[in-house]
């Protein structure tokens, strides 16, 4: 274990710097800059006022528990610092287990004098380390720098640090689960907005028992509750073992459950019929979850009203938030053929009459149809659900529109992962996700009101925002930079090497 650990840490310490700097940069940002948004006690209150009563940010973050400017950066940073954690954590653990059973490497360090639980141990072990790191250095630059009370500090870091540690092990048995590190990361990315997705129904209290509720129940800087920190501590601990569980297990290369043999069928015509066998269930099954939880969320917006919170705004929120979800599949889609590259599955086929562009192409027709197909079934879900509740039939054409509007969005977060596949194809997995977590946390920092209007406009998750109206400029933008990167990418994976 202690070989593979540091086998880890040589191959990815520029990641792991780079997770560690964001993680604990993003708190800092927010410190310095609401301090000098908000420098007196009458700021701080209008701000909060301000806060409770916008329904989306109350509905995502909660209340603001106190009026020091402690609590106020608390309360904005907690989300954050749970979402980069988390997806660095849970994209992490894929990567060193799943992913190296994909490329075959894990086989040859199975081959040596290795334990087999040897590799999912040491990734535990780097992951923990890399968190409780984080948690410290949060309350060490909080507390010093910034003069916060060390209590709260330390609280606001290890609840960030233990639920990070919690999505990180839901990934790890993401991995062990799946058949494949693609599907893998969709379904850990899945239970990761799920479960920041806030429960909107539930009073406060129930809410402790949900990622996005854990930094709010935990109230660092006010009363605080050190008991909450058990809740994910404890989610991660069961999560670990059953990922060990899963691994003595299971075949090296194999999920839980082996594949069932598929039907005979004709063979694939073409690079895009190819693309559709190895990757159109996944995406089916995708879409048909969105259409199903789509219409849910239309038919309770019908009749829900909690507070200030209508049912308008609930429908908006959630289909915001399905936006966001679709961005990351179509990130997951952008890099399959990374994917087959990496499994040298792309050279076989390459090997044949099929060339370089028609085979790429292939795959980029699935992946850039099927962000614009998710998002119309979203759409249409949203639309028709409302409308069962309502009787208003309007509202599906409103809301097929509101979510047809976030194509160009998907399309230029899947083009960056296409761009960087095709120049850096080793760096394409960690420049993609980059881009779309720092793009989730330009959304928490214009509401925060930390960046203005027009820089929010220049991310993929800004026009689409519910407060804002976007006309058809940035649309279009995002529709031709989307094309720039795409283009880009195909150029370049025409003219270099394979990956060995």
């Amino acid at each position: 274990m202690k070989t593979i650990t540091h086998l880890i840490l040589r191959r990815d310490r520029l990641l792991i710097a780079a997770w560690i700097a964001v993680a604990v940069g993003v708190p800092a940002f927010n410190a310095y800059s609401l301090a000098a948004l908000l420098p007196t006690q009458a700021a701080r209150i209008a701000f909060i006022d301000a806060a409770d009563a916008n329904p989306i940010t109350l509905a995502l973050l909660g209340p603001v528990h106190g009026t020091s400017i402690e609590a106020v950066v608390a309360w904005r940073s907690s989300v954050q610092s749970l979402l980069i954690g988390g997806l660095a954590g849970l994209l992490f653990a894929i990567r060193h287990t799943r992913a190296e059973e994909d490329t075959g490497r894990r086989e040859l360090v199975a081959a040596g004098a290795v334990g087999r639980y040897a590799a999912i141990t040491a990734v535990v072990a780097v992951i923990a380390a890399v968190n409780l790191a984080v948690a410290g250095l949060q309350a060490a630059v909080l507390g010093l720098a910034f003069g916060y009370p060390a209590d709260g500090s330390l609280l606001f870091g290890l609840v960030g640090g233990a639920g990070s540690t919690a999505f990180a092990a839901c990934g790890l048995l993401a991995a062990q689960l799946c058949q494949s590190a693609p599907l893998a990361r969709a379904g850990g990315v899945g239970v990761l907005v799920a479960g920041l997705v806030p429960g909107v129904i539930l009073p406060e209290e129930a809410v402790a028992y949900l990622p996005a509720g854990w930094p709010r129940v935990a109230r660092a800087y006010g009363d605080e509750r050190w008991w909450v920190l058990l809740v994910p501590l404890a989610v991660a601990l069961v999560l670990t073992l059953v990922a060990y569980v899963v691994c003595g297990r299971r075949e090296l290369g194999a999920g839980l459950l082996p594949e069932r043999p598929a039907p005979a069928r004709p063979a694939p015509r073409g690079a895009a019929g190819l693309a559709w066998r190895l990757y159109g269930g996944q995406t089916a099954s995708w879409t048909a979850a969105l259409g199903m939880a789509s219409v849910g969320v239309g038919w309770v917006s019908a009749s829900f009203e909690v507070g200030t919170l209508t049912g308008e705004t609930l429908l908006e929120i959630f289909t915001y938030v399905f936006c966001m979800v679709v961005a990351c599949l179509a990130v997951t889609g952008a890099l399959r053929p990374l994917g087959e590259e990496s499994r040298g599955r792309a050279s076989a086929v390459l090997a044949t009459a099929t060339g370089r562009t028609r085979w790429l192409g292939g795959h980029l027709v699935l992946g850039l149809a099927a962000p614009a197909a998710m998002l119309l079934v979203v759409g249409v879900g949203t639309g028709a659900g409302h409308a069962l509740g309502t009787g208003l039939s309007d509202t599906v054409l409103t809301q097929v529109g509101t979510a047809l509007v976030f194509v160009p969005a998907a399309w230029a977060v899947a083009g960056v992962a296409i761009a960087s596949y095709g120049l850096r194809p080793r760096a394409a997995v960690p420049l993609a996700w980059a881009v779309l977590v720092g793009s989730a946390v330009c959304v928490a920092m214009w509401e925060a009101g930390t960046i203005g209007t027009t820089a929010f406009l220049l991310t993929p998750f800004g026009y689409g925002h519910p407060s804002l109206s976007p006309g058809f400029l940035a649309p279009a933008g995002y529709a031709l930079a989307a094309a720039g990167l795409v283009t880009t990418g195909s150029a370049a994976f025409a003219r270099r090497d394979l990956l060995a």
